[in-house]
């Protein structure tokens, strides 16, 4: 059996309801495909998806959006890309509304609602059946003992948008492949999620949280060290900026990066969002100057993967 499993709140309930009746009219079977609405707009997003998860009685699992239609086919082209140890990610075709593209992700105008949904149009796109590497967001199906959970802690309302990035993460780090499947859905795109004229501030908030819990936003080999950034000198809103990367306190750090806040520059801010890869690329102990940044490395233990898992794994 493989469980859909659809987290939602009570916006746009026709959407989900659309989204139930496209998945039995396609698959009526419900010992082969089980539906988890999951309605609670009392807990934060993370929540949702993970106790919806926790109620699954399939041996595979698919995390779905509501406002969603699944193509012919959907099921069964990602329950063979689905395998132990990986994440399958599914292909989103999209109305050209955000017109970044990757792995995942196809721009074509099927409509941007229900009432203007083109069914035909969508029926007849043709994707070759593929598997290639990539893959990001909460648009994929894993085996259910591969689910390591939503970080919903760290990423509670307003920032709770990078916890999807934050649990990709976790999965690369513990040696997950991650693969996009030609299996494919139309997404109308923010339905929910993007209701109202908060969710930038929510992403502003939510990259904030990312970088205190591992450090940096980006980074080409997503080593987490302790590290404590001091400022030297009188300039307070770049101490808030700093303290955003600390990882540690003073006491604790065995990397300590003092910052002369006065002469401050563009250039030392991109050494403090790049520090953990300067640092392992560096890979030596001791004490080395960066711009405006004298930094001490005590040592070069690292702990990304005591961040994988979550305490009430």
């Amino acid at each position: 059996m493989i469980s859909l499993i659809i987290p939602t709140t009570n916006t746009n309930s026709d959407y989900t309801e659309n989204l139930v009746t496209n998945i039995r009219d396609l698959y009526p079977n419900e010992d082969d495909v089980e539906i988890i609405v999951e309605i609670n707009d009392k807990v934060n997003l993370g929540t949702n998806y993970n106790n919806a998860v926790a109620k699954a009685k399939g041996n595979k699992i698919i995390l779905l959006h509501n406002d969603m239609i699944l193509s012919k086919g959907f099921i069964e082209t990602m329950d063979k890309h689905i395998v132990k140890n990986r994440i399958t990610t599914y292909t989103r075709i999209e109305p050209p509304i955000y017109n970044d593209t990757y792995p995942g992700k196809v721009l074509m105008e099927c409509g941007r609602d229900l009432l203007t949904f083109k069914a035909d149009t969508f029926d007849s796109i043709y994707m070759e059946e593929n598997l290639i590497d990539g893959g990001s967001q909460l648009f994929f199906g894993c085996y259910k003992d591969d689910y390591i959970k939503l970080d919903d802690t760290t990423f509670t309302p307003p920032a709770m948008w990078s916890s999807d990035d934050d649990l990709h993460l976790r999965y690369k780090i513990a040696g997950f492949e991650h693969k996009v499947s030609s299996a494919h859905v139309y997404h109308f795109v923010s339905k929910t999620s993007r209701a109202n004229n908060d969710y930038q501030m929510a992403e502003q908030q939510s990259n904030i949280a990312f970088i205190k819990k591992w450090g940096f936003r980006n980074s080409q080999y997503n080593k987490v060290y302790k590290t404590c950034y001091v400022s030297i000198g009188n300039n307070p809103g770049l101490s808030s900026f700093l303290n955003t990367f600390s990882t540690s306190t003073l006491e604790d750090a065995n990397i300590i990066v003092e910052v002369n806040s006065n002469l401050f520059n563009q250039q030392d801010q991109g050494y403090v969002m790049q520090l953990s890869d300067i640092i392992y690329e560096n890979g030596e102990v001791g004490t080395f100057e960066l711009g405006n940044l004298k930094i001490q490395v005590k040592s070069l233990e690292s702990f990304e993967k005591d961040l994988i898992y979550l305490k009430n794994n």
